[in-house]
């Protein structure tokens, strides 16, 4: 094996391998089509055996000189001229014998005939091999001489018989096993042959070099082409003369018939069958099988052949269903072969009717059969796989959640009220609903791709968390709801609550991104809480709602006058959006104190909401509305433009903070209000900052730098808020420009008593410091924190021991109380 294939690497042009292979196959090809035309065309038989045997021995002839050219000796060559043309001659008459005797019906016979045409190559070759003159000598190996023979015989005879199988496979399989056989003998043979050059290195007299040989094969290819067309030209002049035989036919048999009643009904006949074999043959694209009243078919298409897969030699007019059913039935092609027989004896009973066949192989077939008049029944026959697997893709995508699979809103709804249908013979159930905590956070900085893998991820979660009788579902957003079959008491669903806050308060993982949620839920109880799903769902919800207010990660029961507080919060959200219309905010400043200085060196902008009968509300109470409603942006750009009118009346050294939400950065307009708000006022930018907290950095990092970067640039300063609490990344202080870091009150609070708090508000000073920045402590209540934070270094103090937020009318007072002037002796410049 090694030897043929460094024959052919090292001793042959491998681009003349290549065209000699292409000829070998397009000759196979068309020595077959020629073989298959003589199967089937009796009266011409003979013409397409010498059309076969001449192309396959032109072929064989084409491919082994092409290669003989590819062939690279240092000894020059020549080829006798006779022998060259006894070589093509002695290929086309073998082939022939060798087709002739592949038409005998007998497989066994077919197969020797491939093995002749097999011969055929061999003879070809090795008289072709003859025709070679050398100066000088050839050695054969003999083992490999026998072997090229065996092995083109036996491809060959593989390739016929392949072809005799009446498959498609089969079909398309055999003119590449015969380029095989063809190929395979000669590179083995040739790697069979030594040439030893003789004493004087010239080629033999009275021979053709390779020039010649090569015009030579070129003539061989075209009379190969010339005999395709011809062959083509050949059978559609059969046929024509065929169509116009039996139009001459059709002509003579309605002259014969015309006069008579029974030729009538004979010709009206004809025509009829006519109509629908063109019908059906012509027009229609799906499968079509007529069959008379004794089970034998009369018309048939192609589609039914393919659809059902019957070989042609079932496939024939006359042919038996009995038999074709039994094909179907042996290769297993019907699942049920009984209820196929059965569906069509009901149509045909009925007159007319349609039923499915379920192939094997996962298709569908529809099948309409009609009664014919006659007896006997026509049936069409469609391929309707696709359009049930989306009539099914329809109905499951109308029942569930496309993002994470579950059970939408609507198959829960059934679902529940299913379930309840089922509870009189089974304990109680729990209707569980689940809202993501810090989810629209999350979906707001890292974006809607990350939003969603969350979902997936716990979708996955709950799936594991659930007994085999439950059922959860996405009602839409971050919502989820579980129905718990089989609940005796609250113990049931309350660990099952429990399961699902500490599987939801586990990090996910994505992108190199570490994402804390947690979750809420609100529990409802059957039948103590309702007996119909609309209610139980609702009351789950106002249970969820109380969980989230008073402790988000929780769960909780419902409880009546839960509703009344769920109310409470909607009339919250109305007179939210009319007090942004009706102007009913006021802005306090609560002072941070220049330990360094002793004097108030800034004021925290803090909104207030002035109800016109609830009376003062704290932020506390409607900003998370706010956030949630989105009306934090046109809140959050009013408090921004009304503390810059109020603070360009302070001293000039006095600073104004304002707080800014992820909605202001998300909203992509912040530079413009922001100078638009200092403009209007005509305040320096040096004198606001903007506070931030780490929230906002979680969006993007590169666009977000950009717009703090330019902030900064216009002089505003940038404060980051609540530090120590959130995501608390070291590499913000780095990346971000920032004039000040704010600590949080929840470590102030513990400065006196607790170590690890101290040693927190230690660190984040000395950072500041290391870093040049300023830091602010929030919270501070008492003097034993006042002069703990002095003493490590913190530059400002914020909180009730210095002074509560005021109105702006008590600002003045507050400067004068600290050592500052009054603001009318001292003013902004501007």
């Amino acid at each position: 094996m090694f030897r043929v294939y460094s024959c052919i690497v090292h001793q042959h042009d491998l681009r003349l391998v290549v065209v000699a292979a292409i000829i070998c196959l397009l000759a196979s090809q068309v020595a077959f089509a020629y073989f298959e035309r003589a199967r089937g065309d009796g009266r011409h038989k003979p013409l397409w055996i010498a059309f076969a045997a001449t192309v396959s021995g032109l072929g064989i002839w084409a491919t082994h000189f092409i290669a003989m050219l590819a062939y690279q000796s240092d000894v020059p060559v020549g080829y006798d001229v006779a022998t060259t043309l006894l070589s093509v001659a002695a290929a086309v008459l073998v082939t022939g014998v060798g087709w002739t005797i592949a038409l005998v019906k007998r497989p066994a016979l077919a197969a020797i005939g491939g093995g002749v045409v097999g011969a055929g190559v061999a003879v070809m070759h090795y008289i072709g091999m003859a025709a070679v003159k050398i100066s000088g000598f050839m050695v054969w190996d003999r083992s490999l001489v026998t072997g090229s023979v065996v092995l083109g015989v036996v491809l060959a005879a593989a390739a016929v018989w392949a072809s005799r199988r009446d498959s498609k496979v089969g079909n398309r399989l055999a003119p590449f096993v015969l380029t095989l056989a063809i190929c395979g003998l000669h590179f083995t043979a040739m790697a069979a042959v030594s040439l030893y050059p003789g004493p004087v290195g010239v080629t033999p007299a009275g021979t053709v070099d390779s020039h010649t040989l090569a015009g030579a094969v070129t003539v061989v290819i075209s009379l190969i082409l010339i005999a395709s067309c011809a062959a083509l030209w050949f059978e559609r002049r059969l046929t024509g003369l065929q169509l116009a035989e039996a139009k001459e036919r059709a002509a003579l048999a309605e002259q014969i018939l015309q006069g008579a009643a029974e030729r009538d009904a004979l010709t009206a006949q004809l025509r009829r069958e006519a109509a629908i074999t063109s019908a059906s043959l012509e027009n229609m694209i799906h499968g079509l099988s007529v069959y008379d009243d004794d089970q034998k078919l009369v018309t048939f298409n192609r589609v039914y052949g393919e659809l059902y897969g019957i070989p042609d030699r079932l496939l024939h007019t006359g042919a038996s269903f009995g038999a074709i059913r039994k094909y179907l039935t042996e290769h297993a092609t019907l699942r049920d072969p009984i209820t196929y027989h059965e569906e069509i004896v009901a149509a045909l009973a009925a007159g007319d009717g349609r039923f499915e066949v379920a192939l094997s192989d996962g298709r569908i077939v529809e099948v309409r059969v009609r009664a014919m008049p006659a007896g006997g029944w026509l049936a069409t026959h469609e391929d309707v796989t696709e359009a049930r697997r989306t009539v099914s893709e329809i109905a499951y995508l109308a029942t569930h959640d496309a993002l994470t699979g579950l059970a939408n809103r609507t198959a829960f709804a059934k679902q529940l009220d299913d379930a309840l249908a089922e509870e009189e013979q089974s304990a109680g159930l729990a209707v569980l609903t689940i809202d993501l905590d810090r989810f629209k956070e999350v979906n707001d900085t890292l974006g809607h791709s990350f939003g969603d893998q969350i979902l997936k991820a716990t979708a996955e979660r709950l799936k594991r968390l659930v007994g085999l009788g439950d059922l959860i579902t996405r009602l839409g957003g971050d919502e989820f709801a579980v129905i718990q079959r089989e609940v005796a008491g609250e113990d049931v669903p309350a660990a099952l609550a429990d399961r699902i806050i500490g599987s939801l308060e586990r990090p996910f993982e994505f992108e190199g991104h570490t994402i804390v949620i947690g979750a809420s839920v609100g529990i409802a109880l059957t039948p103590r809480d309702g007996a119909n799903g609309a209610e139980l769902l609702k009351k789950s919800d106002l249970a969820l709602y109380r969980a989230k207010e008073e402790s988000r990660g929780s769960y909780r029961f419902f409880e009546p006058g839960m509703d009344s507080r769920l109310r409470e919060r909607r009339e919250l959200e109305a007179d939210l959006r009319t007090a942004i219309h009706e102007g009913q905010f006021e802005v306090h400043y609560q002072p941070l104190l220049d330990l360094r200085s002793g004097t108030i060196a800034c004021f925290e902008a803090l909104v207030r909401w002035n109800h016109p009968t609830r009376g003062m509300i704290q932020p506390d109470e409607f900003i998370s509305i706010a956030e949630d409603t989105s009306l934090i942006i046109p809140i959050g750009e009013w408090v921004l433009r009304q503390a810059c009118r109020e603070a360009a009346h302070w001293p000039a050294d006095v600073k104004v903070a304002v707080n800014l939400s992820p909605a202001q950065f998300k909203r992509g307009d912040l530079i413009a209000v922001t100078v638009n708000a200092l403009a209007t006022a005509q305040l320096a930018p040096e004198r606001l900052e903007l506070e931030i907290t780490e929230t906002v950095l979680l969006n993007d990092e590169a666009w977000v730098r950009s717009l703090l970067d330019r902030l900064h640039a216009l002089g505003v300063r940038i404060a980051l808020d609540d530090f120590g609490t959130g995501y608390s990344s070291l590499s913000y202080l780095r990346s971000f420009p920032f004039d000040k870091i704010k600590i949080d009150r929840s470590f102030v609070a513990d400065v006196a008593q607790s170590a690890d708090s101290r040693a927190i508000v230690q660190a984040t000073i000395q950072l500041s410091e290391k870093l040049g920045m300023e830091t602010t402590a929030e919270g501070v209540e008492t003097a034993e924190q006042f002069d703990i934070l002095g003493a490590e270094g913190c530059t400002h103090i914020q909180g009730f021991h210095i002074s509560r937020a005021v109105p702006a009318a008590d600002v003045e007072t507050l400067l004068q109380q600290y050592g500052e002037p009054a603001a009318g002796e001292k003013r902004a410049a501007g």
